[in-house]
């Protein structure tokens, strides 16, 4: 019979390349146990942004927080509409409750979330070096309001392109004045050849001399 046969042994070739780690099988409970060991990061999923993490908020503009505030608002409206009407049904089954529990939990984390918008234009609004920066020149006021707003290191490389183009432009300025500005003249004196003759001054000739 076949099965009365040994097995034949497939071995792996060297040129498959190397083999795959394998992902460890965590359960349900140290799973749980992982997402306790900290705080998640507070985050709302809006329709036109998707996630916005509050971390991310120093990095956006003026315009887009505005955009932002409005729709987290509108999140909240609708929240507290669904809340409502589920704390007025009196036959709530299971289903429902943990709806509400976690309608509840996303109106708190909206809360936290438009605070932090405020917080933030407010911190822009009252922010001592960007109005000092004001007060001295606009070149000034932009570099101060990139500073704060563009994370460290896209700052440091914007600022480091900007200085070698100016630095690159005052060198192409000092290359073109020294090819147009012309060469002086120099202005040689010119000799005479001819030496100079001496002059014989004669007495004048007496009355009846000959000339």
């Amino acid at each position: 019979m076949p099965f009365d046969k040994p097995q034949r042994t497939t071995r792996r070739r060297s040129s498959a390349g190397p083999v795959p780690p394998r992902r460890p099988i965590v359960s349900q409970h140290e799973r749980g146990h992982l997402n306790r060991q900290g705080p998640r990061p507070t985050f709302l999923a809006l329709k036109d942004h998707g996630k916005v993490y509050v971390a991310d908020m120093p990095h956006l503009s003026d315009g887009q927080l505005t955009h932002i505030s409005k729709e987290a608002e509108e999140v909240l409206a609708s929240l507290e509409r669904r809340i409502a009407e589920l704390e007025h049904d009196q036959n709530m089954a299971l289903p429902e409750r943990d709806t509400l529990i976690k309608a509840c939990t996303k109106r708190d984390v909206t809360h936290r979330f438009l605070r932090a918008i405020h917080d933030e234009q407010e911190h822009r609004r009252n922010n001592p070096a960007v109005r000092d920066a004001a007060n001295e020149s606009l070149p000034r006021t932009f570099l101060e309001i990139a500073r704060h707003r563009l994370p460290g290191a896209t700052f440091d490389s914007l600022l480091q392109e900007a200085l070698a183009a100016c630095e690159g432009q005052q060198q192409q300025e000092v290359s073109e004045e020294e090819h147009t500005t012309p060469a002086p003249v120099k202005v040689v004196p010119l000799q005479s050849s001819v030496s100079s003759l001496p002059v014989v001054v004669s007495p004048d000739p007496e009355p009846g001399e000959a000339v």
